[in-house]
């Protein structure tokens, strides 16, 4: 299979030397890309600016904004050369909804920025490819319960272009020696708890077979 993974934060730029973005490093995109590579996958990685590099990947393309972003995507699904697409990049829900082309001053004793809310690239995923795609997305929550957990899971699934999604909690993450996920392959169904990059890569490769296979036109 052919997978493109997306990894890191992407930038909204507010002036000529500032942007609004987030704490995404990369890290787990660069190393399920790794990861997937090893398993003998064609592996495509979409990274944003200043986020970790992979070892073994050497298709590696940059992206900075959310609409870089979205541009790389459309381009690349077009060629119809990719099956499955992991979408572990922290994509900016709002951009500044003006752009100054020079450096705002310090003189301000406060300033106002309006945002604009950025279009959501998951849904989109499978209409910028020719070919059947297996669309994984990736939910952040941050100190969530169990419910909460279920309710971003079960936001995602409803836009109907999502095949899986994989769950994580920052606070989780921080207190655990090995990083854990939840793969859910769908709203209401059953998660299957994931240790490390390198199951998830396993999980995430069988997931995608399984959905390429469902897809896939009967004869």
């Amino acid at each position: 299979m052919h997978f493109l993974v997306t990894a890191g934060a992407t930038r909204e730029p507010l002036d000529a030397v500032r942007f609004l973005s987030n704490v995404s490093t990369g890290s787990t995109g660069a190393a399920l890309a790794d990861a997937l590579a090893v398993r003998g996958h064609t592996v495509t990685l979409l990274r944003g600016e200043g986020a970790t590099q992979p070892h073994l990947v050497q298709d590696v393309d940059t992206f900075s904004s959310t609409a870089d972003l979205e541009m790389l995507l459309r381009e690349r699904l077009a060629i119809g050369a990719v099956n499955a697409v992991v979408m572990t990049a922290a994509v900016s829900d709002y951009r500044p909804e003006q752009v100054r082309d020079d450096k705002i001053t310090s003189d301000a004793e406060s300033l106002t920025v309006r945002l604009v809310r950025n279009p959501k690239l998951l849904p989109q995923l499978k209409s910028f490819s020719p070919r059947p795609l297996a669309v994984i997305g990736f939910k952040l929550t941050v100190g969530a319960d169990d419910h909460a957990r279920r309710a971003a899971v079960a936001a995602q699934f409803a836009t109907g272009t999502v095949d899986a999604t994989v769950q994580n909690d920052l606070v989780e993450i921080r207190h655990a020696p090995v990083h854990p996920f939840w793969l859910y392959r769908s709203a209401d169904g059953t998660p299957q708890p994931i240790s490390g990059t390198v199951a998830l890569a396993a999980a995430i490769d069988a997931a995608a077979a399984d959905i390429l296979d469902q897809l896939a036109p009967q004869a």
